[in-house]
């Protein structure tokens, strides 16, 4: 199995932003502006409990309907995007509602659900792997760390752990962009999508055809029986990460690597790849499960 098509372009794309319409520092037009100037081809403007909505998006760039909703647990909280939902949730959200009750209610208004920032939550791997209906987990937020909150910006080795308890999700890289300074244009995702449109985008996302980065750029992963093959803009290291512990030529570490290859072993149940660029930028793919290798 290949996890890129080869006749389909990437698009590039930041899934988790905020304006004035909450508590972000830039006017939806604004932040659209900004987002279009450093190159990005969609956005999504995710404000708390509010579907923000602006009547011209900037040429070239697709504008991408979503709310954040939000939750606060005994030991930690919860926080959900809700990629191309309608209007009507902001009227049918539940302020005192479960998180299972969010995500239900995100699939009813037509969205994604996906599980923000989840080291910087607290977020157990035992309360991930009990929720039902995620799309995808942040493993990147660009605003969860220095200077704006303690260094829990990577969630990899937490949903590392999730998956090892069957919550395998594909991962996400976003800015959560509040003050559009040190955190924006730091974490994207790069979707392969059949065409640069709303539809085009989130069909893309819903099927997995996309990764994380913060720079890096995967070119192929192929999974044939055993063997992991991996394609790439040349790196420092790419490591094959898995609910295994150690296993034999996990980390291949050089200069200027393009290419890699891993044989599963029998123990492992999922299988992801992480590239590291000479700036210590990284690119995550999104895991695969053992049963869903052909």
């Amino acid at each position: 199995m290949k996890l890129f098509l080869e006749d389909r372009l990437f698009y590039r794309g930041n899934l988790h932003t905020h304006t004035t319409q909450s508590d972000g520092h830039k006017t939806p037009e604004e932040s659209m502006a900004a987002y279009r100037d450093a190159g990005y081809d969609f956005l999504a403007l995710t404000d708390h409990r509010k579907v923000t909505s602006v009547a011209h998006a900037p040429e070239g760039l697709v504008a991408i309907p979503g709310i954040e909703l939000d939750y606060v647990l005994s030991n930690q909280w919860v926080h959900l995007l809700g990629l191309g939902v309608s209007q009507e949730i902001e009227q049918r959200c539940m302020p005192r509602g479960t998180v299972q009750e969010g995500i239900d209610l995100i699939h009813a208004c037509g969205g994604l659900a996906v599980l923000n920032h989840p080291a910087w939550s607290l977020n157990t791997p035992e309360l991930i792997a009990s929720l039902r209906g995620l799309a995808a987990a942040e493993v990147w937020n660009s605003v969860s760390t220095l200077p704006y909150n303690a260094d829990r910006a990577d969630s990899s080795s937490l949903l590392d752990v999730a998956a090892s308890q069957g919550a395998v999700l594909p991962l996400m890289a976003n800015d959560d962009t509040h003050y559009y300074e040190q955190e924006f244009a730091k974490g994207w995702n790069m979707v392969q999508a059949k065409e640069k449109s709303v539809t085009g985008i989130l069909e893309a996302l819903a099927a997995g055809r996309y990764y994380a980065t913060q720079g890096p750029a995967f070119h192929q992963v192929e999974i044939t029986g055993r063997m992991v093959r991996v394609s790439c803009s040349p790196v420092e290291s790419i490591v094959f990460c898995s609910n295994v512990p150690w296993t034999p030529n996990r980390s291949q570490v050089g200069h200027a690597l393009t290419e890699a290859t891993y044989e599963l072993t029998d123990r492992e149940s999922f299988i992801r790849v992480q590239l590291t660029d000479a700036q210590g930028h990284h690119a995550w793919s999104n895991p695969v499960a053992r049963q869903w290798i052909r």
